[in-house]
């Protein structure tokens, strides 16, 4: 045991100071955004939007060795959140003035990534009906709390499909550690679980598409 704590602070000196070092020489590093476009051709946009604000989806569609855990005392809340923006009752006004949601809101979670636990801390900063001809929603939320030193930004876009249906188009801006080894590691999983979720919402709840476009990171 005393090999085993010895060897772990040797990795934690060691990687923070990497970090320092990259940081003072080079500058703070940022990944691309991750970006990744799929259909729901079963669903339309009031449909599909009603899945993709779904906290309680996002532990259902990712795979095993990633999970996110509502915890109890964010339970009333995200019952509050998913009652107030029914897509029925969201009124297309961009101004936000008729809006039932009163933003930002937060919600709490149990994370685990690779078998190591951490709480997490969900933001929700923008949730709209645009007033367009694709009848456009936008949900937007960040990090309040948790692992991405950076900065966690996850935006959904809603709108018609050219091909029927609705398309999401998922935008994440993220940072964890400002150097490219840990950024660069975390982009590939990030993409992984959008694509893997994207696939999981078509394959087990029978809403037909595909991923039709995605970034790769440089």
């Amino acid at each position: 045991m005393p090999l085993f704590l010895l060897v772990s602070a040797g990795c934690c000196v060691t990687a923070v100071g990497y970090r320092y070092a990259y940081i003072k020489l080079v500058g703070k590093h940022k990944p691309p955004p991750v970006q990744i476009s799929f259909t729901l051709q079963n669903l339309n946009t009031d449909e599909a939007f009603a899945v993709i604000r779904n906290p309680r989806l996002l532990d259902e569609t990712t795979p095993f060795w990633f999970r996110l855990v509502i915890r109890k005392h964010s339970v009333e809340a995200i019952n509050d959140f998913l009652a107030k923006s029914d897509p029925k009752m969201m009124p297309s006004d961009e101004s936000g003035k008729n809006n039932p949601l009163q933003l930002p809101l937060y919600f709490d979670y149990w994370m685990l990534a690779f078998l190591a636990p951490f709480p997490w801390r969900s933001k929700v900063t923008h949730c709209e009906k645009r007033g367009d001809a694709k009848a456009t929603y936008q949900l937007t939320y960040e990090q309040a709390f948790g692992p991405f030193f950076g900065g966690f930004v996850h935006t959904h876009i809603v709108h018609a499909s050219d091909g029927g249906g609705s398309q999401v188009d998922d935008t994440i801006d993220f940072d964890v550690t400002s150097e490219p080894v840990i950024n660069n590691i975390t982009w590939h999983v990030l993409s992984h679980l959008l694509r893997g979720r994207c696939e999981k919402l078509n394959r087990s709840y029978g809403y037909g598409g595909s991923v039709i476009g995605s970034e790769v990171a440089t």
